[in-house]
């Protein structure tokens, strides 16, 4: 294939748009938080892509974009430094710009140098992939998309499926917890860490849960259902990503589990508003 930045190019966009909605993924390019906090609730390749960019200043300060032309010196000099053992850096460093492309169009010739139990592997030939992806995207060169790991290059971004509101109240919810024990000066040097995280996952899912027979109304657009339309819940269920989903019948009578982002539930709605109120 012969590639161009576009792909690139939509990624940081909707990167950027994504980071707006979700503000915890700022959280994480800021360091507020760890990856471990992001794992599994379905942003993985924003955390992917925002952990790729934070760590091109360890890779030789390469950049995602070169704006000013590459020369093959240059590529081959990044590939050199950023290997392990002298000889992957005596070849590269001697290597004629044919027989470069060869390891990135040529299997045989691939193997030779990213199979790690052989003594020519080549680690800079991973680390350095923006500067030689952007040296082919500059000069034209065909390759196989195949021999290279950066995939934000090649496949674009699908926006998350899920709420930044409950990602927020997460948030919110932990500096709560982590308030309080401040507060209270509660010594969790004295608590086992994996009891207490299994415990309080134990007792906040059936927390998530809502009555069967209790009604919720639409508050966002959806196949088969109406905005501002009530519908009784018939069940509800945490999914994979740890968001609760609830068993509706839409207005088509087609029975799913549907997000419960896309409603909220009467009696608390109006107790909200009591709230709001001082009532």
């Amino acid at each position: 294939m012969i590639l161009n930045l576009d792909t690139l190019k939509y990624n940081l966009q909707i990167l950027q748009e994504v980071k707006e909605e979700f503000p915890i993924l700022q959280d994480y390019e800021d360091g507020k938080i760890t990856r471990e906090t992001l794992n599994g609730v379905g942003l993985d390749q924003y955390v992917d892509l925002i952990t790729y960019i934070k760590n091109l200043p360890n890779l030789g300060n390469q950049k995602l974009i070169y704006d000013t032309k590459i020369t093959y010196r240059e590529v081959k000099k990044m590939v050199s430094e950023l290997s392990h053992g002298d000889k992957p850096k005596s070849i590269f460093l001697k290597k004629n710009q044919e027989d470069f492309v060869k390891v990135f169009t040529d299997f045989k010739v691939n193997r030779r140098y990213t199979k790690t139990n052989n003594q020519s592997y080549c680690s800079g030939l991973e680390r350095a992939e923006p500067i030689i992806l952007n040296y082919f995207i500059q000069n034209n060169i065909e390759f196989t998309e195949g021999y290279f790991k950066s995939w934000m290059y090649f496949k674009k971004l699908q926006k998350p499926k899920l709420y930044s509101r409950e990602l927020k109240m997460t948030q919110d919810f932990i500096e709560m917890f982590i308030g309080f024990t401040k507060e209270q000066d509660f010594d969790l040097r004295k608590c086992n860490i994996k009891s207490l995280i299994t415990e309080l996952q134990h007792r906040l899912r059936p927390m998530m849960k809502i009555e069967s027979g209790l009604f919720v109304k639409c508050i966002k657009e959806s196949k088969g259902l109406t905005i501002d339309n009530h519908y009784p819940v018939e069940d509800s269920r945490v999914n994979y990503y740890g968001f609760l989903e609830i068993k509706i019948t839409d207005d088509k009578q087609v029975t799913s589990y549907v997000p419960y982002s896309n409603f909220e539930e009467i009696s608390r709605q109006r107790d909200d508003i009591f709230k709001e109120l001082g009532l």
